[in-house]
């Protein structure tokens, strides 16, 4: 394989796999935002599990048994919502930044293709330079 079939197999190479990155990120912020909308509505949710107030006509065990279940239920959802669905997020926003790490290391790649394709059309001059790009960036790809 010469040196323009070899550059542009990398380009090719770096283009899918940017594509499958933003893929990656954007799924990821979509299902963030829906465990934002998710724990707004629980938000709401929980508001209501309180309501309405027991009056004083609420008196008794029963009632006192109705109450304690009613705060179990709602230190439960407020349990999930601040604990589970936050660290979600943080795991979620962690993997975007992964990703967003490896979005920059292909864009550096892609500029170091760019340049071996300036080498390559300078000809028999940077014929070394060119095999030691090409070399170099195949390494960090495949």
């Amino acid at each position: 394989m010469g040196a323009s079939e070899t550059l542009n197999a990398i380009f090719r190479t770096l283009a899918h796999q940017s594509a499958a990155v933003d893929d990656k990120i954007d799924r990821l912020k979509r299902a963030n935002r829906r465990l934002g909308q998710e724990q707004a509505a629980s938000v709401h949710a929980i508001r209501n599990l309180t309501q309405p107030e027991l009056g004083a006509d609420w008196t008794g065990s029963r009632a006192r048994t109705f109450q304690k279940k009613r705060e179990t239920a709602h230190d439960a959802m407020k349990a999930k919502l601040t604990d589970d669905v936050d660290g979600y997020q943080r795991r979620i926003e962690a993997k975007i930044h992964e990703l967003q790490l490896e979005n920059d290391f292909l864009r550096a790649t892609n500029a170091m293709a760019r340049e071996a394709g300036t080498l390559l059309h300078k000809g028999e001059k940077a014929a070394d330079a060119l095999e030691h790009k090409l070399a170099t960036i195949k390494g960090r790809l495949f």
